[in-house]
């Protein structure tokens, strides 16, 4: 992965749907599967954005999700290097390293 991308959390406040953004390459607009989320940021005001993704992303309005900046669509983008486990992706349940349940 390369370092110079800044990973940034925030909250999906709608569940993934079909997005129109501006395509910068092609200066026309472009469907794309996206979601609103509002960005945790440190030093300025949490504001509402719109998020790319895919259909294979999990989404679950409320918990938070990793996204990174995509440059040549200029949006930010679901992070598919990190996966955040909750009960809907981990069957079976969430163990410890030495079998106890967690």
């Amino acid at each position: 992965m390369n370092p110079y991308i800044t990973e940034m959390e925030a909250i999906p406040v709608s569940e993934p749907h079909m997005v129109a953004v501006f395509n910068p390459t092609t200066l026309e607009e472009d469907e794309h599967y996206g979601y609103e989320a509002e960005m945790q940021y440190k030093r300025k005001e949490n504001t509402i954005k719109t998020i790319l993704c895919s259909r294979l992303d999990t989404v679950n309005v409320g918990e938070p999700v990793m996204l990174v900046y995509h440059h040549g669509m200029r949006a930010y983008k679901h992070n598919r290097h990190v996966i955040v486990s909750n009960p809907n992706n981990c069957v079976g349940g969430f163990y410890y390293t030495n079998g106890t349940e967690a």
